[in-house]
């Protein structure tokens, strides 16, 4: 991993194509959260979930959900 990555892509279903995600969609994220250094990947609301609860988060969360950090705990502990 180099400072560029989010040290979460190896398990994030963004980065190993896990999500339900149109194909090429995927490539977009990857570079605009995964790998665009932490002032990018910390604004990524699978990254600020996965650090608040310490939890896997839905592979259906999108790093720019619109829905809120709260919103996105509550499915998480589901």
């Amino acid at each position: 991993m180099n400072d560029l990555e989010c040290p979460k892509y190896e398990k994030c279903p963004i980065f190993t194509g896990e999500s339900f995600m149109m194909e090429g969609s995927g490539q977009i994220y990857k570079e605009l959260y995964c790998m665009a250094g932490p002032e990018r990947f910390k604004t990524c609301k699978r990254y600020i979930v996965s650090e608040q609860t310490g939890l896997p988060v839905p592979k259906n969360i999108m790093p720019n959900t619109e829905l809120s950090i709260e919103e996105i705990i509550k499915k998480t502990k589901k």
